[in-house]
């Protein structure tokens, strides 16, 4: 079977599932540092998803609101994730220090990528993956601005939605939660 379909397949069950799931599973609100810290990093997710969602990337419709988006596959997945992960971060000690475990080490993992992060990497693990070249970037500028290469390279535009907001207070994002 053909990668692509595979992949169709999947995502589709994956899909229906977490839609399922997602009506189903109640809300837990955090109490302890690590769910606390879960739940913001799922609401900065969730604000870069309400970015993406408003210029058009789901349903190539500009300035929607989340009230008339059809496609909410990776709504239900962030919504389902969080869910799971703040009910059981909330009830179970041994999966919450897990939890908290999970935070350092992608702490420590993200500092050493940076450390050893080269610009050759960059231009080539870029370019394999978002099938943009940027081979005119001097070594002198990638080093002064190495923390963002590494970005670029992890998530490709999506970093930048962490640090950009709605300017209107008509927004989607203005009264809207994660998971809700």
């Amino acid at each position: 079977m053909r990668t692509e379909l595979k992949l169709h397949l999947l995502k589709k069950a994956v899909n229906l599932c977490m839609r399922f799931i997602d009506r189903f599973l109640p809300e837990t609100r955090p109490r302890y540092p690590q769910s606390v810290m879960l739940e913001h990093v799922f609401q900065q997710l969730f604000n870069a998803y309400l970015l993406e969602m408003y210029s058009g990337r789901f349903d190539d419709v500009s300035r929607q609101s989340l009230g008339s988006l059809k496609d909410r596959n990776f709504q239900h997945f962030l919504s389902v994730t969080r869910k799971i992960l703040l009910f059981i971060g909330e009830n179970d000690r041994y999966y919450r220090a897990w939890i908290g475990l999970a935070f350092i080490a992608g702490k420590e993992e993200y500092e050493r990528a940076l450390r050893d992060f080269t610009r050759e990497e960059f231009l080539r693990s870029h370019l394999e993956q978002w099938e943009l070249a940027f081979h005119c970037i001097p070594e002198s500028h990638f080093q002064l601005h190495k923390s963002d290469f590494l970005d670029m390279m992890l998530t490709g535009h999506l970093s930048n939605l962490l640090r950009k907001r709605f300017a209107s207070s008509k927004s989607p994002q203005s009264k809207k939660k994660v998971g809700g």
